[in-house]
């Protein structure tokens, strides 16, 4: 595992562990009765860029109804709607490239740019260094530090590989 961390005089350092020698209280995790705190934080990249610009120019458009906006075509609506709702797409669509991108084919330039950048990752994004799947996971609250886990340890034998159906009821 490769473990980034800031330390308080604002140096980040790094330092390759082996799984078995990773010692999780190292990480403080502060007392709190919200869920967010937990000391291990793994989200994966769940957003639908698309949905959410489709979502935002519906309400856009419901925005734009009544007698103030009669006298407004269709088209010149969705032009409107299109330029309010297009920066958000795009942040979305630069932080999805980012979760999905990160290749690096050697390890000394993977760690220097994870150390310049450990505060903008998102947890669950993937990094390949020299061809191994990592997974970035949060540890400790408030992000103590990033650990990069090779994705091969979060696989799980009790999961069934086959595809699964669920019956919904109305």
């Amino acid at each position: 595992m490769l473990v980034i961390k800031e330390t308080p005089e604002g140096q980040v350092t790094h330092a390759w562990e082996p799984l078995s020698r990773f010692d999780l209280s190292k990480y403080p995790n502060r007392a709190s009765s919200s869920i967010a705190d937990a000391p291990v934080v793994r989200a994966a990249w769940t957003r639908s860029c698309e949905d959410e610009l489709d979502t935002c120019k519906d309400i856009c458009m419901k925005s734009l109804r009544g007698r103030n906006w009669s006298h407004a075509s269709r088209g010149s609506k969705d032009a409107i709607c299109r330029d309010k709702c297009r920066p958000a797409y795009n942040d979305c669509c630069r932080l999805r490239d980012l979760a999905e991108t990160l290749k690096f084919p050697a390890t000394d330039k993977a760690v220097d740019w994870l150390k310049q950048h450990h505060e903008e990752l998102l947890a669950g994004t993937v990094v390949v260094i020299a061809g191994v799947a990592f997974v970035t996971v949060v540890v400790g609250s408030g992000g103590t530090a990033l650990v990069l886990v090779p994705a091969v340890l979060l696989v799980s034998p009790d999961v069934p590989s086959e595809p699964q159906i669920v019956a919904v009821q109305p």
